[in-house]
C-alpha cells in the first residue's frame, strides 16, 4: 500500500524530531504492514532525510561518560574525606 504525501510528511516530521518508534507506528497504522516492513521503510526514509537535512541527524557524543567521570571523582573525594575524618 502506498502512503499519501500527508502521511509521509507526518512520518518524516517524527523522524526529524527524533521519534523513530512513533514513525514506525504511523507507517504501520497507515499501511497495515508488518513491523519488519515498517522498520525498513523508516530506515530508508531516515537515510534520505539524513542526506537532505544532515544537521538534523548529527551524532552526539555519548553523554553518559561525563556522569561516569563525575561519579568516579565524587566517590574518590568522598572516600578521601571519610579517611581524613577517621584519622
Amino acid at each position: 500500500m502506498s502512503l499519501s504525501e500527508e502521511s509521509t510528511k507526518k512520518i518524516a516530521d517524527a523522524l526529524l524530531a527524533g521519534r523513530k518508534i512513533e514513525a514506525i507506528k504511523l507507517y504501520r497504522s497507515e499501511t497495515g504492514e508488518s513491523l519488519t516492513e515498517a522498520k525498513a521503510f523508516v530506515d530508508n526514509l531516515t537515510n534520505e532525510l539524513k542526506q537532505e537535512f544532515p544537521d538534523k541527524f548529527k551524532t552526539q557524543a555519548k553523554g553518559c561518560m561525563i556522569y561516569i567521570v563525575i561519579g568516579v571523582l565524587g566517590t574518590g573525594l568522598a572516600g578521601y574525606q571519610i579517611v581524613d575524618w577517621i584519622s
